[in-house]
């Protein structure tokens, strides 16, 4: 397999869809479970933008997508969030279930980044006073030995 060339590969496969009803014993299910592995390849692959998986998920079905999407590891779809999104909060993507579900978010073009409080007009610049700093400020070999 190693010494097809990409259009060898391509070929090969044009070979099978086309013949299939001489190679009768390659079902729809063997079709799908090679399709989910090259939707899993592209769902790795750097560069994917957005607009990329859209056009993945319409071309392949929503079935297959979501299949391959729910079998990423917590690290593969942490990397694909990232990668539509990248001011998501690591938070955000803590888990696989967490990533995939910013992942759909994203690809249904929801919103993802929550809104900040508007700042208010008027500067917070008051010095510290005496009951804001800290009694003992040394924090050193002295505080785990004695637990101050």
């Amino acid at each position: 397999m190693s010494g097809l060339t990409a259009t060898g590969g391509t070929a090969a496969l044009a070979a099978l869809l086309d013949n299939r009803d001489r190679f009768g014993k390659l079902l729809d299910k063997d079709f799908a479970a090679a399709t989910g592995l090259l939707v899993r390849k592209l769902m790795n692959a750097g560069g994917q933008t957005c607009d990329d998986m859209i056009a993945l998920r319409d071309a392949v079905g929503t079935e297959i997508f979501e299949t391959e999407l729910k079998k990423l590891s917590a690290h593969q779809a942490r990397l694909l969030a990232r990668r539509l999104d990248k001011a998501v909060d690591d938070f955000e993507v803590s888990t696989a279930g967490a990533a995939v579900a910013h992942i759909r978010k994203v690809m249904a073009g929801k919103p993802t980044v929550t809104e900040t409080a508007p700042a208010s007009d008027t500067p917070d610049d008051t010095p510290p006073t005496d009951d804001d700093t800290p009694k003992n400020s040394y924090f050193g070999r002295k505080s785990f030995r004695t637990g101050n």
